[in-house]
């Protein structure tokens, strides 16, 4: 598996706190891009950001967490929660216009929900958002329309379209609503571009036999320094960050192609299969058979459908 980043390999990364420029007619930032691109990497913003991907799949990084994703997802990343989604690409390969997203000062929508009692109802919404929430079925499907829609409104037709976009958002029911754990995650701005290298340099060799050793050797530093990167970076250190990102591949080629598991255990990194079903149990609460056969059904679109934790699954 490749994964493309723009100057992979040609210099230091970008920082990763994004400077958003301020547009003085406007609260609300409508935005498409390709990938690769130079704003799709690891980084964080103090605006509110409602993000969907309208083409190819691969791994979502939401603060400390690892998941797929495919066509039509759709993610509300709250103020300063790192994120980065990283498609899984042939060399050279490009996805013209792959997201589209919108971005909001949350000091603007919390002043707007407090002085206006009609928008109580956003206020849940705007509180469970300080993480990151990934939504599905139906609120996905809809969200993502109206958000390729706010491309062609200005002005108060515009903000009326954000407001109409978050009441949906808002009304989701919890199976549609997936909330994201972030409180662990604390990036100083100093790390990015070591981390950014990381991320990549893992992407490229997830079928290896990674170590934390080869990690530090990648981006030139001692394995305790890169220990603690992870640490700071994703709150989870890094054998269980390693652990889920090939575990979210693995649960993508599940969806995506007819590869048996074992196969697909071997292709993300696992050597054993006990070692890959213990720990797929763990992050995404099922068997990788289960998994692939209820989210593959007849009429069932898997694409659309990711891992749940496992204090999801038993609430099921």
């Amino acid at each position: 598996m490749r994964r493309a980043r723009p100057g992979s390999g040609a210099g230091v990364p970008e920082p990763v706190r994004e400077h958003i420029v301020p547009d003085h007619a406007s609260a609300i930032r409508w935005f498409e891009h390709d990938y690769p691109h130079p704003l799709a990497r690891w980084h964080h913003h103090p605006e509110i950001e409602i993000h969907r991907i309208r083409a190819s799949s691969g791994t979502a990084l939401l603060g400390g967490a690892a998941r797929a994703f495919g066509p039509g997802d759709l993610a509300w990343i709250g103020p300063d929660v790192p994120h980065d989604w990283v498609s899984v690409l042939d060399p050279g390969e490009t996805v013209p216009g792959r997201d589209v997203l919108i971005q909001v000062g949350a000091a603007s929508l919390d002043g707007l929900v407090s002085a206006l009692p009609d928008l109580a109802g956003l206020a849940g919404l705007l509180e469970d958002g300080r993480g990151a929430i990934v939504f599905h079925g139906r609120t996905a499907e809809a969200g993502g329309e109206m958000i390729e829609q706010l491309g062609a409104l200005h002005g108060t037709r515009r903000a009326i379209g954000v407001l109409q976009l978050l009441e949906v958002l808002a009304a989701a029911p919890p199976h549609e609503a997936e909330r994201i754990d972030t409180t662990s995650v604390q990036l100083p701005a100093e790390d990015a571009d070591r981390f950014a290298a990381v991320l990549a340099h893992i992407h490229d060799h997830l079928a290896a036999r990674l170590t934390l050793g080869d990690v530090a050797a990648a981006i030139d530093v001692s394995p305790s320094t890169a220990s603690r990167l992870f640490t700071r970076a994703t709150g989870a250190g890094f054998s269980r960050t390693l652990n889920r990102l090939r575990i979210s591949e693995a649960t993508r080629l599940l969806l995506t192609t007819e590869l048996r598991v074992a196969d697909i255990a071997w292709q993300v990194g696992y050597t054993n299969l006990s070692s890959f079903n213990r720990r797929f149990l763990e992050e995404v609460g099922t068997t990788p058979l289960r998994y692939r056969r209820t989210r593959t059904r007849p009429g069932h679109d898997g694409r659309h459908e990711h891992p749940r934790s496992p204090a999801q699954e038993a609430r099921s």
